[in-house]
Formats: C-alpha cells, sequence, structure tokens
C-alpha cells in the first residue's frame, strides 16, 4: 500500500470496474440447437431480389419493420437469414477485431453493464450482445437469456447483421409476421418480441460492416420503441463497437511490445551462435499453430502444407490468401466448423542465409487469423535478423579470411625487410661508420656531427638502403592498417581511465619506434598541457586516441627538420571536449594543398615520405572515438597548426591532488634565469620556461640565486661562452634539440645538467630532481670539490669506457616499462634516498616507474643481473636466424639456436634442467619469432612459461620479434607471458633499449 496521496499506477489497470462481473461460466459446445433438421444446411448467399422480397425498406425510419408479402415459391417454415452482401469483408474485420475477446475481462464486465442499460432504457424483458461468426452467433453478455453458441440459420440476430447501419430491425409481434411466425425462438426459445441494432463499424473505404447487434426481447407483445429509446440501442451499439476497436488496439500493442521483447532475446543469442533457430523460436511462440519455413526466392513457387506450389507472383507486399478457397468455404459451407487442414494465409519477407536469396514464410491454417502491419513487421525484423546474422557470419569469415592474409602478408614483407634493414645496421657498426668523429678543437666540450672521408662513399650507399627500407616499412604498415581500419571499427570501443601522462607516454613510445635511429627526423618534440588544476585523468580508449594522434604528430615530425613540434593537451569541461593541438616550425602546406591532405593516397612537396596515408588513417581512428581532426592553419615555411577535438570525453580530478614542483624541491632556487641569447615562442627554452612558471617558477631577469635554463647550440664555442656567464656554483639546465642529441656532452661543467627530447612531463621533471640532487655538491668546499673532480679524473683513466657525469639526463636512450609498448624514461641514476617521497604523485608516476623497472627480478631468483645474457634464438627463416645470430655476437652474447617452437621449447628445458657446473647456461633471454611450422611462438612462449612454473625456476624474459601486428596476436603474446613484442623490421637500437630494460648490466 502506497501512502496517502502517492498515485503510482499500472499502465494496463483497470480504471472503473463494473458491479457486473464477468460470466463464471461460458459454454464452449453449440447449442440450444432448436432447429436439427435446418442445422446441417448453409444458408444462402445474399441476393439482390432477397433483399427486395423479404426485406423492404420502411415508410418510417422509427417505425416497425415492414412485412412483406409472403412469396408463393418459399418452402421453409420460416425465413432463414442469408449472408451478408459483404460478407468476406465483414468476417475479415470481425475476426481480427474480435480475436481472444472472451479473454478480456474487464471488456466482458463493460458489456455486461450495457446489456444492463439496454434492457432498462427498453422497458423489454431481455437484452443481448452478441457476435456473428461466419456459423454461429456468439453471445457475449445477457439480461434475462443464458450465454450460447446458437447456429446462424435460425436465429433472428443473424437478419440483423444484414440490416442496413445504424437502423433497428424492430419487431413488436413475430405472431403477426409470417418470416418468424413458425421461428424456432418463437416456438421453442419463448420470444414474441424483438428489436436489434446491427453493431457496425467502417471500413476504411467507408464501407460498413456489421459485426454483430445488440437486441432487446420479450416472452410477450411489446409495443414498438419509441424513437428515443432505438436510438438510444444505436448508441449504444455503437459504443460497443468503438470498445472492441480499443481493446483490439490495446490487445495488438501488448503483442507488439512482447513481440519486441522476442526480438531483443534473439538478437543477444544470435550474437553468441551462427544459427537460424533463435529466430525461428520466437516466431513459432508468437504464431503456435502457424508452419514456419525458409524457401528459395529463385524459385517460381512457394510450397505451403495442404496446397498446390503457389506462384510467387501471387504474393501482394508479402500477404497470400488463399481468396477461391475462403470463398468458397464461406458460400457452401457456412455451417462447418472451420477446417484446419490447409494454409489459408501466408506472409513473406525477403531474407539470405546459406542457400542465398530466400523467402522467410509463416503460413497459417486458422481461417480466423488475418494479419496485419506488425505480423508484417514483426516477419520482416525477423527476417532481417537472419540476413543481419548470416551477414554477420560472412563478414566474420572475410574478416578472419582478411586477417589471415593480411598476416602472412605482412610476415612475408616485413621478414626480408628485417633481413634487409638488420644486415644494413650491422654492416655500419661492423665498418665503424659512426656519425660521431671529435671536432678540430682538442679542447672543445662538445663534439660536431660529420661523417668520416673514408667512409663517405660506403656510409652514404648504406644510409640509402636503410633510407629506403625505413620507407618501404612505413608504407606496408600504413597500408596494412588501412586495410584492417574495417575491423577495428567493428570492435567494441575499450574505454577505460587514464591519466594524461600515459598519453604522454604511449604517444613518445610510437614516435621512438617510427624515428629511432633515422637521422632524417631532427624536430624536437615538446609536451605541454594547458588542463585545470589537478583535473589530469579522462576515460577514454587509450589504443585508438594513441593511433589517433601519432600520425598527425608523426607528419609533423617528418616535415620540421631541426625545428619544434609541440604537442598541447586542453580539455573543455563545459562541453566535454578533450583538445589536443600539434603545432610545428616546418615545412608548411601551401593554401591549395589544405583540402587534399586528408585523402588517401596524397603526399604535398618534394620532402613527403610514406604512402600518403598516415593524416588518412588519423581522421578515421578520430572519428571512431566521436572525435575530428583538422587542419587550423598552415603556410609555406611558416609551419602548420593541427588540432584533433574529441568529444563526450569524461575528465575526472586526480585521485591525490599534487603541490606545484616549486615547493616540493628542497635544494633547488624557486627562480630561474634564461641564458638563451636569443628565442621565440617555440625555443625548447621559452616552452621550458611555460613549464616551470605552471609550476610555480618564477622568472628573473638577474642571475643571483637562481637556476639556469639554456638551449644547446651547435656552435661548441658559443655554447661554451653561453655557460662561462653563469656562475659556476648554481645549476644550469640544458635542453638538447634533436638535431644535436649526437653531440657529445660527457665532458660538460660539472653544474650543468643535459635534458634530451622527446620532452615530456617526466624528462623535465627529472632534470629538475637530478638540479636539486646537484645543488649541494656545488655548494662544497673548493678543496673537497677539488678532490672530487681528482678522484673521479683517475677512475676515468682506469676505464676503458668514459664514464658519464651523474648530472647528465639522457632521454635519448630511453629505458622501457614493462608493456607493449616501450617507455620512455631516463636510466640515469636515481636521486638520493628519501627525496622520491616529495615529488607530488601526478609528477612522480614515471620516476617510481624507474624504481620498479630496475627491481623487475623474481623473488625466488638470486639477485643477479647478468651484464651478458644467455639467448635462445627462435626462428624459422634462415636469414633472420642469421640477423639475430649476427647480432648476438656483435654484442657478446652467448646464444643458442631453434627454428621451431617444438625445438625452442627442448632447448629451453635442456638448458635450464642442466646440473650445477654443466657448461650449458641458463637461458635468460628468448627472442621468438611466432609464425612457425609444428608449434607457432605463442604456443611455445606457453610452454615455456609453464615449465618454468613447474620447474619453479627463474623466468626467463621473452621479446616476441615478428613480422605481424595484428591487435589479436598481441594480445595472445601478452597472454602467453611475452614481456615485450617488437614488429619487424627491428633495428638494433630498439633490441639494445629493449634488452637494457630487463638487464641493467647490459652495455653496449
Amino acid at each position: 500500500m502506497t501512502p496517502d496521496g502517492i498515485y503510482f499506477p499500472k499502465s494496463d489497470a483497470p480504471i472503473l470496474l463494473s458491479k457486473h462481473g464477468p460470466p463464471v461460466f461460458r459454454p464452449k459446445a453449440v447449442g440450444p440447437i432448436y432447429d436439427q433438421q435446418a442445422v446441417d444446411h448453409p444458408i444462402k448467399s445474399w441476393s439482390a431480389e432477397t433483399e427486395a422480397s423479404c426485406y423492404p425498406p420502411k415508410d418510417d425510419p422509427y417505425g416497425p419493420a415492414e412485412i412483406p408479402q409472403q412469396p408463393a415459391t418459399c418452402s421453409d417454415r420460416y425465413l432463414r437469414p442469408s449472408l451478408a452482401k459483404n460478407e468476406r469483408l465483414r468476417l475479415s474485420m470481425l475476426w481480427y477485431h474480435t480475436r481472444d475477446i472472451l479473454d478480456d475481462t474487464e471488456f466482458i464486465s463493460g458489456l455486461q453493464e450495457k446489456a444492463s442499460f439496454a434492457q432498462e432504457s427498453s422497458g423489454w424483458e431481455f437484452a443481448v450482445i452478441g457476435i456473428q461468426d461466419l456459423n454461429y452467433y456468439i453471445r457475449l453478455a445477457t439480461v434475462g437469456l443464458q450465454l450460447g453458441i446458437l447456429p446462424r440459420g435460425e436465429t433472428i440476430c443473424a437478419h440483423t447483421v444484414t440490416q442496413p447501419p445504424s437502423s433497428v430491425f424492430l419487431l413488436p409481434d413475430l405472431m403477426e409476421d409470417w418470416r418468424f411466425e413458425e421461428s424456432p425462438y418463437l416456438e421453442s426459445g419463448g420470444l414474441r418480441g424483438y428489436a436489434g441494432a446491427p453493431l457496425r463499424l467502417q471500413h476504411k473505404t467507408g464501407e460498413c460492416v456489421n459485426l454483430g447487434t445488440l437486441c432487446v426481447a420479450s416472452s410477450t407483445k411489446e409495443e414498438p420503441l419509441t424513437r428515443s429509446q432505438q436510438m438510444t440501442l444505436v448508441r449504444l451499439a455503437d459504443w460497443i463497437v468503438s470498445d472492441i476497436v480499443k481493446c483490439a488496439r490495446a490487445r495488438r500493442q501488448q503483442e507488439r511490445q512482447r513481440m519486441t521483447e522476442l526480438i531483443a532475446t534473439a538478437q543477444d543469442e544470435t550474437n553468441d551462435i551462427v544459427s537460424e533457430k533463435p529466430v525461428l523460436s520466437i516466431l513459432r511462440i508468437m504464431y503456435p499453430d502457424a508452419v514456419i519455413s525458409i524457401q528459395p526466392s529463385n524459385a517460381t513457387h512457394i510450397q505451403l502444407e495442404g496446397q498446390d506450389r503457389i506462384p510467387i507472383s501471387e504474393f501482394e507486399h508479402g500477404l497470400w490468401e488463399d481468396t477461391e478457397f475462403i470463398d468458397n468455404f464461406i458460400e457452401n459451407a457456412n455451417n462447418r466448423e472451420f477446417p484446419s487442414t490447409r494454409a489459408v494465409r501466408a506472409l513473406s519477407a525477403h531474407c539470405e542465409n546459406i542457400s542465398g536469396q530466400c523467402l522467410l514464410v509463416v503460413a497459417t491454417k486458422n481461417l480466423q487469423l488475418v494479419f496485419d502491419d506488425i505480423d508484417s513487421w514483426f516477419v520482416q525484423t525477423c527476417a532481417g535478423m537472419i540476413t543481419k546474422m548470416w551477414h554477420k557470419h560472412i563478414l566474420a569469415e572475410v574478416m578472419e579470411t582478411k586477417e589471415k592474409f593480411l598476416r602472412g602478408f605482412s610476415h612475408q614483407l616485413r621478414t626480408p625487410l628485417h633481413g634487409i634493414i638488420g644486415s644494413v645496421e650491422l654492416l655500419a657498426e661492423e665498418l665503424g661508420m659512426s656519425d660521431l668523429t671529435t671536432g678540430s678543437n682538442s679542447g672543445s666540450q662538445l663534439t660536431t656531427l660529420s661523417t668520416p672521408p673514408n667512409s663517405s662513399g660506403s656510409s652514404a650507399h648504406l644510409n640509402i638502403i636503410k633510407t629506403a627500407g625505413r620507407d618501404l616499412v612505413s608504407i606496408v604498415n600504413s597500408m596494412i592498417t588501412l586495410n584492417r581500419w574495417a575491423d577495428i571499427a567493428l570492435r567494441d570501443r575499450q574505454y577505460s581511465t587514464h591519466t594524461i601522462f600515459e598519453l604522454e607516454n604511449g604517444l613518445a613510445n610510437e614516435i621512438l619506434k617510427e624515428i629511432s635511429g633515422d637521422k632524417r627526423y631532427t624536430a624536437s618534440v615538446f609536451f605541454s598541457h594547458e588542463l585545470p588544476l589537478n583535473c589530469d585523468t579522462f576515460k577514454i580508449d587509450l589504443e585508438l586516441l594513441r593511433d589517433s594522434l601519432t600520425p598527425v604528430i608523426l607528419n609533423a615530425i617528418q616535415n620540421t627538420p631541426g625545428g619544434v613540434v609541440t604537442i598541447t593537451t586542453s580539455v573543455l569541461p563545459e562541453s566535454k571536449q578533450f583538445v589536443i593541438d600539434v603545432v610545428d616550425t616546418g615545412r608548411g602546406i601551401h593554401p591549395d594543398d589544405h583540402q587534399r591532405i586528408f585523402e588517401p593516397y596524397e603526399r604535398v612537396g618534394a620532402h613527403s615520405t610514406g604512402a600518403g596515408l598516415g593524416l588518412t588513417l588519423s581522421s578515421k581512428f578520430a572519428g571512431l572515438l566521436h572525435g575530428s581532426v583538422s587542419l587550423v592553419s598552415s603556410d609555406v615555411n611558416q609551419g602548420s597548426h593541427f588540432r584533433a577535438v574529441f568529444k563526450e570525453i569524461e575528465h575526472f580530478p586526480m585521485m591525490f591532488p599534487s603541490l606545484p614542483l616549486a615547493s616540493v624541491f628542497n635544494n633547488i632556487p624557486s627562480k630561474f634565469y634564461n641564458l638563451t641569447p636569443e628565442r621565440d615562442e617555440l625555443s625548447l627554452s621559452s616552452l621550458f620556461t611555460k613549464y616551470l612558471t605552471s609550476n610555480k617558477f618564477a622568472s628573473s631577469s638577474a642571475k643571483e640565486n637562481c637556476f639556469g635554463i639554456l638551449d644547446l647550440v651547435s656552435d661548441a664555442e658559443a655554447h661554451h661562452a653561453s655557460l662561462s656567464r653563469f656562475p659556476s656554483d648554481q645549476v644550469v639546465i640544458c635542453l638538447v634539440p634533436a638535431a644535436q642529441n649526437h653531440a657529445c656532452i660527457d665532458n660538460g661543467p660539472e653544474n650543468v645538467i643535459y635534458a634530451r627530447g622527446p620532452f615530456l612531463s617526466s624528462t623535465m621533471t627529472s632534470a629538475l630532481q637530478q638540479a636539486d640532487s646537484l645543488v649541494p655538491n656545488l655548494k662544497l668546499a673548493p678543496e673537497r670539490l677539488a678532490q672530487s673532480i681528482e678522484q673521479s679524473l683517475a677512475l676515468q683513466q682506469m676505464d676503458e669506457h668514459p664514464i658519464r657525469s651523474q648530472a647528465v639526463v639522457s632521454v635519448n636512450e630511453p629505458s622501457y616499462s614493462k608493456s607493449w609498448s616501450p617507455g620512455l624514461h631516463t636510466n640515469d641514476p636515481l636521486p638520493p634516498s628519501g627525496s622520491q617521497k616529495s615529488i607530488p604523485f601526478k609528477h612522480r608516476t614515471e620516476q617510481q616507474h624507474i624504481i620498479e623497472s630496475n627491481l623487475i627480478i623474481p623473488i625466488s631468483s638470486p639477485l643477479t643481473n647478468p651484464p651478458r645474457p644467455t639467448a635462445l634464438i627462435v626462428d624459422d627463416n634462415a636469414v633472420n636466424l642469421r640477423i639475430l645470430q649476427m647480432y648476438c655476437s656483435k654484442r657478446g652474447l652467448p646464444y643458442c639456436c631453434a627454428t621451431d617452437g617444438l625445438q625452442a621449447v627442448d632447448t629451453f628445458y635442456r638448458h635450464q634442467s642442466s646440473p650445477v657446473g654443466v657448461e650449458r647456461a641458463a637461458i635468460q633471454l628468448i627472442l621468438m619469432d611466432l609464425q612457425m611450422p609444428g608449434c607457432d611462438g605463442i604456443e611455445a612462449t606457453r610452454r615455456i612459461r609453464s615449465l618454468e612454473k613447474e620447474n619453479k625456476w627463474r623466468e626467463s624474459v621473452i621479446f616476441i620479434i615478428t613480422g605481424q601486428d595484428s591487435p589479436t596476436d598481441r594480445k595472445a603474446a601478452e597472454g602467453a607471458g611475452a614481456e615485450e613484442y617488437f614488429v619487424k623490421p627491428v633495428g638494433i637500437k630498439v633490441l639494445d633499449r629493449g634488452i637494457k630494460q630487463y638487464f641493467d648490466a647490459f652495455e653496449v
């Protein structure tokens, strides 16, 4: 019970309950039957002659029915009724609107109320409301008489059904009318007076049909009903018909709702299986007595139960009726029960399945079942589901075939490219073709970029081969990605919560994979954020977002030699928009080309590389996230500004709000001084200035009590001059442009920290952290400082490799996070213990990961980290196997080989299970191919991990090195237990960084 005043109704609850409940008992059998001899004879069809001779028009519309002159040829004891003029239409409308009407208790109760009102308003003894079926008159509600199912041929109401609409068939005394003086209802039924109004319903064409009657009767002769009483009967009859129509509509809406629910259920089931059964099942639920079949539509005929083959041409708008049979039955068998031995109506809808073009057919043998537009919609929807399911199955097969082709195609293309590029890189190392040579000024602290004169020809040839190979790889990757776009679009989006720093790292990883070692690309990349305070978390599909942004950034890098590319993220919380601006200082784009750069295979300018698909892919991927990529501005030699906007992106505040960096560090001053003499808004020092001021560091015009920031320049003397203007006991952070990445800075001043790009938040935070650690050392007494320098020089002479200063932040040789994309963090020594705790959470994320990456050692393993791990090389391609063998030899890595997965597992087991002291060393690093005969790389990885677990061996590090780059393969590799996934061709520097991540004692 709800509290007073609260109204919470059910949509199908009755509003007014009748005081007359539905009848307790409703007869199922036909009876009473008063004329046993005539019950087996059908009534005659309507004829104009019978109409004129037996039902003459009345002079007074409200007077009793005219009694015609009795024909001499009349042989029956009483006048039997005939069919209505529009009997076929009348029956169709009756069957449709009154289907299951006896089950509607609320409607039946309402009829009982109206029957009582009719009896009371007329003053006669009895009242009846009934419907006239083909063979029987069915009493729905009565007053003074029993309910019943009566033969049509003997009822008086059957005559009323053929009367004009809005009229009353008034017979005050049946004894005075030759048509009814021997009627069974007078002789046996006890009726003497009768007045009935037809229940009229209008067809959309304007034609009226009579569904049944509302009548009053008496066992005695009665005075004719007055005009008012007759009008009351007519209005009550119309009211009854209105209720019938409303009930039919409500019932159909309920059935439509049920159909909708069944469709949803079937759709869920067809998502999991490729079968027509769920669809056919819901059809059988809605049409339990129907015959449901799927028949080829290329045939000229359709086979239905109990029928000869039916021409498809007889189906109009998907509907067929056995008109000839129905008409014949109505005319000649209207006294019999309805047959159920043959299909009389059918609905059809076109669909497709394994047999091709088909028809879904729902055929009924129930003469009283009339289909409507809801049935048609339901059958068509079911046919559509079958088609969609089949198309989805075909598409899945096509996509699977395409995926297999692309995997093979990718493998076949990338594998030889891996051999070419790997050979070139190893050959370049073998010939000693370094890009760094010592400058003429022996006292210079920097090294200039040049090529040895005696190797310029070989170097040029090797560079051409390597450059062409890289471009070919880029083209192959873009074309494969474009062909996979449809598959990616069909996949569900993987929305989850990420920080802006995860996006930074992901983008930097992708950039590094594409341009690492390619000396054509010398743009410095700088990340900046213009986000609301402590709002750096958002919900999105990070992989798709990264795939959308990476081509735009690479496009900027490729067209900005020696310049700067800035990537700025911002949010518009009101509109839930996430905006990424990519601005470069490069070559720019002519206004005439602004529109076509997003078209497939379009390239602008002589410097363009690749297939011209990058911006096309970027736009397509952005569209999958309700986003767009556009060119904001660009002109020749003025740089370009691209913008990506993603809508409806949820942003969240940080779980642990952070403090600005200026208030975190203990030693570094809160002010800085820019030493760069000439700078613009997009210089590295200017961008770093914005980062510092956003973290509450203050820019100073004086050098005292500041730390310095500076752009590295190629002129060593100019660089030295800039540094000399700053006190040696104050720290300087020098930003190294990408064009100067190969400059040697090993022996720079002790107070200088060199930071290389890409410039992420972690890069700049790490540089500040190193500076904070360095400041106390710079304030040592001169004697102790001199002693420290002397000891460092002595150690340096003892080591065959130069020792790099601890004050250098080298971000061009990043370590990798233990994820599927290589991380981009520093490898330099960590700050003193305890300083990490002072860094705010959002700035600490990457530094925390450095600590973790240096401690990736299983608990059960000894705390050893060999500089030269023993490797197992697994590849079925002789060229690739040879390349990796050469690489291991160059790096001094002991190795063994296998040419398939089974051999790899066996070799691994023999090495790991060898007793201590046996020559075979335990394998610590596995370079595993993916596609191999017998046992592929995924299965081999899974078995190796199983052996390690069973025998409690220390886990080896497994790198998948393959020519396949599908998400399925990546996920399978991750699930099998591989640490990294590299796509061929893999540069030797990439392998160096990967091994360094897991074996930090490894040195090249």
